[in-house]
């Protein structure tokens, strides 16, 4: 058959064909082309944009928007004209009121308005807050792009208390705690701190009395020897242990101080949030706003229209695998497959005589 296809050798298994797609150098060259019309479209058309506070025309803007954005990424092939438009119809959905905002003020009052945004979701209060549930203000796009160095200092921070979390949890379960489970059986719960906590505590008050009888003793100490002698034994065996278990503790108590320090740490960066955004806010100039402002606009489409090349990629998988399932056995390996079935049957009914 000339018109046979079958997937390329180096495909062995299913789960490759998506690493293979996502590198394939087509697919690359097509999503590059795609993105790079859509720069040189930008570069045109977001001039409009920056004169929205002068022309007040929200609408024209739209209607030049959509349309341009539908004729010129239609051709590039990558998504057909109804995803194109799609595109550009949900970042204007997600911007509209953020645009009439723009059109009655300016891009400094776009600004101030996402500050106001950030600072009233920050003083509401617990109900209210459940309620905006899906709202972070550290997530916004504001924060995103005027301050990505505070971003970073929080990410280290949450980085750190993780990891001091993690290692709290390592030392409370024990380095053999699992090594001791079979296979098949579920672990109990281990707490190795709370073990040696308890340790410690009763070793303290076993020797809590003697030492005052120890005391007591020490007064009249040539009629009491032996039993001094005795007792301080026994209290500094004791000792010797409680020293022993506050050494293994100790390590712990670093974890824990560090783990609090973090977390206090976090929680004043947190709360810098409306001071710095307002002392960014205050170094911008008219020009800086509009910069930034454009630059978030910019940054809103182009996670839209990844959104939609992202499906697509996902679809064309989707196929692949698809077909993989349907006709990766092809009809000489089925056919082979049952010519050494019959040979099989046949041989079984010659034994039984019937053949």
């Amino acid at each position: 058959m000339t018109d046979y296809l079958d997937f390329i050798s180096t495909i062995t298994e299913r789960s490759q064909i998506k690493t293979f797609i996502e590198a394939d150098t087509g697919v690359q060259q097509q999503e590059s082309k795609l993105y790079g019309v859509f720069a040189a479209w930008w570069q045109v058309h977001s001039i409009s944009l920056g004169e929205l506070p002068k022309t007040k025309k929200v609408m024209e803007l739209r209607t030049e928007f959509w349309s341009s954005f539908v004729d010129t990424l239609t051709p590039v092939g990558l998504l057909d004209r109804f995803k194109v438009a799609g595109v550009v119809a949900s970042w204007w959905n997600e911007q509209r009121y953020e645009l009439r905002t723009l059109s009655e003020s300016d891009f400094g009052g776009l600004v101030d308005s996402w500050i106001d945004t950030i600072k009233d979701a920050l003083e509401q209060d617990d109900d209210e807050k459940k309620k905006q549930a899906k709202f972070d203000p550290l997530n916004h796009k504001l924060v995103g792009r005027l301050m990505p160095d505070y971003l970073q200092d929080i990410a280290e921070a949450e980085a750190k208390i993780a990891e001091l979390e993690q290692q709290k949890s390592a030392f409370e379960q024990g380095e053999e705690a699992e090594a001791d489970v079979e296979e098949g059986e579920e672990s109990e719960a281990v707490n190795i701190v709370k073990d040696l906590e308890t340790d410690l505590k009763y070793i303290k008050n076993l020797i809590k009395e003697p030492k005052k009888e120890l005391k007591t003793l020490k007064k009249v100490p040539l009629l009491n020897g032996a039993k001094i002698t005795e007792l301080e034994v026994f209290i500094a065996e004791n000792e010797a242990e409680i020293a022993e278990i506050e050494a293994q503790l100790e390590p712990y108590k670093e974890i824990v101080k560090q783990l609090r320090e973090g977390k206090a740490k976090l929680k004043t960066l947190k709360n810098e949030l409306v001071k710095r955004l307002e002392a960014a806010r205050a170094a911008l100039s008219d020009e800086d706003c509009q910069e930034l402002v454009l630059a978030i606009f910019k940054d809103g489409l182009i996670a839209e229209l990844e959104r939609y090349v992202t499906a697509h990629r996902q679809q064309v998988i989707a196929a692949v695998e698809n077909w993989w399932d349907k006709y990766r056995v092809t009809l000489q390996d089925i056919e082979t497959e049952r010519d050494a079935a019959a040979a099989k049957l046949s041989e079984f009914l010659q034994g039984l005589g019937y053949v």
